[in-house]
């Protein structure tokens, strides 16, 4: 990613994307920001869906300030980038995030931060909106996670005809199927992702699978993927 915005840019930028609700993109941000920092990498994740799913999943739907107001030129400052109990700092949305602001917006914010990091993790809203097509334009890689259904297929090319010149790769979630061959033809992440009530389980709390049951074997593979992400971006 080219970045003319200011120098003290240095992270790389890890975008989450799917058109098609239900794909597990947000479970996967989730995990894949505590494999980071398991991995010794400073992470910062930054929700850009206007229903805040993974604000709301965080337990931090009250907090004052969103990347709404950051992208709005408020200044971020340092006690604005919360670090959770999971050792990851964040960055919530509300219901503003989804209209009004470009890639320019965002990689302004990021230049700006008061803290450096190695990665900046995007989860993107489940819609063609600004937030999508803005945070694909800064991606230095973009994950697209699948499941089986022809929804989530189409949900793929979607992502895929927007994603630009970021390297790209699909994961698949759960179990072959007569679907997945459609989307064969695509570069895959070396790692792939279980179904399990391990996921399921982590739902009832604000921690992530990774946490909840971290010896688990979807804990193993969502690390696994992180590693394999952390290769095609140079962090290893």
């Amino acid at each position: 990613m080219a970045v003319a915005i200011g120098e003290r840019m240095s992270a790389k930028i890890l975008v989450i994307a799917n058109t098609a609700g239900g794909s597990g993109k947000t479970t996967l941000a989730h995990g894949l920001a505590v494999a980071m920092t398991e991995f010794g990498k400073k992470t910062l994740v930054i929700d850009l869906d206007p229903r805040a799913g993974l604000t709301f999943r965080l337990g931090r739907e009250n907090q004052r300030l969103s990347i709404a107001d950051f992208l709005s030129e408020t200044t971020v400052r340092s006690e604005d980038l919360e670090s959770l109990v999971e050792r990851f700092d964040f960055i919530g949305a509300d219901s503003r995030v989804g209209f009004g602001f470009t890639s320019h917006d965002i990689k302004k914010v990021l230049t700006r931060l008061p803290k450096d990091y190695d990665l900046v993790i995007i989860d993107t809203p489940s819609d063609i909106n600004a937030g999508l097509q803005s945070a694909l334009q800064c991606a230095d890689l973009v994950l697209i996670p699948y499941s089986q259904s022809l929804h989530q297929m189409r949900g793929v090319a979607q992502v895929k005809s927007l994603a630009g010149e970021a390297i790209q790769r699909l994961i698949q979630i759960g179990d072959d199927s007569h679907h997945a061959s459609e989307c064969l033809e695509w570069e895959h992440l070396d790692s792939r992702c279980s179904h399990s009530d391990e996921v399921e389980g982590a739902a009832t709390g604000v921690t992530s699978v990774l946490t909840f049951a971290k010896n688990s074997k979807i804990a193993s593979e969502i690390r696994e993927c992180a590693y394999s992400a952390l290769e095609l971006l140079g962090l290893d």
